[in-house]
């Protein structure tokens, strides 16, 4: 049978994680407060997390993973269309532009919690999110993830597909980092909302 660590123990390992993060630099920009506030409730840790990404991807299909695909450029930022084109310039056979939304990870000590977070986080447009893990020693993991979504091919095999002017690759751009914004927007609302009601997690 496994043995559940105290949950004292997971809550100040999250906290030690988060300060240990940002001093290496490892923690993405702006997610820290956003941490801190959801570490504040009572049965919840949060572990890894990202508060969403732009690349452009190098490779046939854009969520492959090592040979099939590489990251040829990404940023937690906003692009631009000098960016892109600084990518597309070095001749890459195939490429993609991906904006993503937050990824959020979260223990909890008691499934009803895990439940009433899901509720939450759909609520907000984190729609494809779930338990990805039940019974370990730290508890339940919780994965919130946004439904803000972009992928575009800008190469198809050595073939530019997208138009090269100006006000296309600004309106380009645009799109990717609205895209971040959105689910960043949605990710302040889900943490307001949880906090309004805590529910079991309180």
């Amino acid at each position: 049978m496994t043995r559940r660590k105290p949950w004292v123990k997971v809550k100040d390992d999250a906290v030690k994680s988060i300060l240990l993060e940002r001093d290496v630099g490892y923690l993405d920009v702006g997610i820290g407060p956003i941490l801190e506030t959801l570490n504040s409730v009572k049965n919840i840790a949060t572990t890894s997390s990202c508060l969403g990404r732009i690349a452009i991807v190098e490779g046939i299909v854009h969520w492959g993973r090592d040979e099939d695909s590489r990251i040829a450029y990404k940023t937690h930022g906003k692009i631009t269309p000098e960016a892109i084109l600084r990518v597309l310039s070095r001749g890459f056979s195939n490429l993609w532009l991906k904006a993503t939304g937050p990824i959020l990870h979260a223990r909890t000590n008691s499934l009803e919690c895990a439940l009433h977070m899901l509720s939450k986080a759909r609520e907000n447009g984190f729609k494809h999110s779930g338990i990805i893990s039940h019974g370990t020693p730290s508890g339940t993991v919780v994965e919130l993830m946004s439904a803000s979504q972009l992928s575009t091919p800008l190469v198809v095999n050595g073939v530019v597909v997208i138009r090269m002017g100006r006000e296309y690759l600004e309106a380009l751009a645009n799109k990717a980092n609205s895209t971040v914004e959105e689910g960043r927007r949605r990710l302040r609302s889900f943490v307001d909302s949880l906090l309004a009601d805590p529910g079991p997690c309180g």
